[in-house]
């Protein structure tokens, strides 16, 4: 959480490293489809499925995630759904909050050792960022119809900040340049991506030592 929070201050110092002002103002246009039903409920099933087979550590974390989607978009389950999305997720977070605050001793929590893996954090974020960004730019070689390369930088875990700075930073660089539904779309395949990966990483770390 204190990395989302400076998602702001350190996504657009990132960004501008590795674009030029022309390229934050490359428009991509938006055209919005319908999606069926069986899609939708058949979306969480399968994303569950191949993270269970990829990285079964993730799903635990992936398997709650997805489930939140199918219970909101079967249709039958609203009051759930709600509880779910509002009064249930805001108590969860607030007992995280306090066991996790419980827990921090100032005898385990302050020494160096927190502050070296707070700023691999903070690094990772960064070259993630510019990561992103510059796959897109890789990309734009051989599309005719260009990617705002920011767009690859909301491919991250910081969901929805991140999309909402690259929104805010392409209308800086153009009023009428609308990026956020492209960068919600990148947002969410960064999260998910990026639960998996760490599943991956819990599963082979073991076997590397």
């Amino acid at each position: 959480y204190s990395y989302m929070a400076l998602v702001p201050m350190i996504q657009p110092f990132a960004i501008k490293l590795v674009t030029t002002k022309n390229e934050r103002k490359i428009r991509m246009k938006y055209n919005p489809k319908s999606v069926s039903r069986m899609t939708r409920l058949l979306f969480p099933i399968i994303v569950t499925m191949i993270a269970g087979l990829v990285a079964p550590a993730s799903v635990s974390l992936v398997g709650f995630l997805m489930f939140g989607n199918l219970i909101r978009e079967c249709g039958v389950l609203r009051s759930l759904s709600e509880t779910a999305q509002n009064s249930l997720a805001n108590l969860i977070t607030l007992l995280l909050g306090i066991t996790i605050s419980a827990s921090m001793k100032a005898d385990i929590f302050v020494s160096l050792d927190t502050i070296k893996i707070m700023i691999l954090g903070l690094l990772a974020f960064i070259f993630d960022t510019m990561g992103g960004v510059l796959f897109a730019k890789l990309m734009n070689i051989f599309l005719k119809e260009k990617i705002n390369p920011m767009v690859g930088g909301a491919g991250i875990s910081a969901f929805p900040m991140s999309a909402r700075v690259i929104q805010k930073m392409g209308l800086e660089a153009d009023s009428q340049n609308h990026l956020l539904m492209h960068a919600v779309g990148a947002n969410v395949a960064g999260q998910i991506a990026s639960v998996i990966a760490g599943g991956v990483i819990i599963g082979l770390v073991p076997t590397l030592w």
